[in-house]
């Protein structure tokens, strides 16, 4: 009863911000299809993935409780991610852009959501939106995360990286630096809690398993 009562705010939230989009959409005219096409991709992709997240058992926490956690490394990959987002509007208002870049741009963030998708699914229950592990959390060796530890940090690197390329400026450039940066704090704290809660079984599969990029 609980998660349909979730699922059914996550609804009237996302309805409002479709709406939200449409009505700002009719202000600023038709001359930016672009740039609602990108922002519609994004709320759709979000709205899946918590769906996905959600129907294979993960738990969402929301901002008051990453804040209460003081899961800090999540605002490092929030800030970032939140710069790329809006560097990307700057280059949809202004005009200034290659059809071609966007194009390549726009290929490489739906691989991203795909993957990110994917990932989601085969973590189920164990995905934890913090770099903390929680009491019931299993680690995760096989399928996808037998090639690389951390196969969901891969994705959103891959969706963002896509996000950077159709932004065309510097700021974009700038944020995308910064995103990696968070990225790698991230990783190491969350190995950190990995090795404390697992012990000798995650430092073997950190010994056997690359961190972030499968061997060839």
């Amino acid at each position: 009863m609980v998660v349909k009562i979730v699922e059914i705010k996550d609804i009237v939230i996302f309805s409002l911000f479709a709406l939200a989009l449409a009505y700002s959409y009719s202000l600023l005219g038709y001359d930016q299809i672009l740039l609602y096409l990108f922002l519609v991709i994004f709320l759709v992709y979000s709205f899946i993935s918590l769906h996905v997240s959600r129907k294979y058992g993960a738990k969402i926490k929301g901002w008051p409780t990453i804040l209460k956690e003081r899961d800090y490394t999540s605002i490092a990959l929030t800030v970032p991610q939140t710069g790329l987002m809006m560097a990307v509007l700057i280059t949809f208002y202004t005009g200034i852009y290659s059809i071609i870049i966007i194009l390549i741009g726009f290929l490489v963030m739906f691989v991203g959501m795909g993957f990110n998708l994917m990932v989601r699914r085969e973590l189920g229950k164990n995905w934890v939106p913090l770099s903390k592990t929680t009491e019931n959390q299993e680690l995760v060796t096989t399928g996808i995360y037998s090639r690389v530890r951390h196969p969901f940090y891969l994705s959103i690197l891959v969706l963002f990286s896509g996000v950077a390329i159709i932004s065309q400026n510097v700021w974009g450039l700038i944020f995308f630096i910064l995103f990696i940066a968070g990225l790698i704090i991230r990783m190491k704290k969350e190995e950190k809690e990995l090795i404390l809660k697992f012990g000798e079984e995650y430092i073997e599969y950190m010994n056997n398993t690359p961190r972030l990029f499968p061997r060839v």
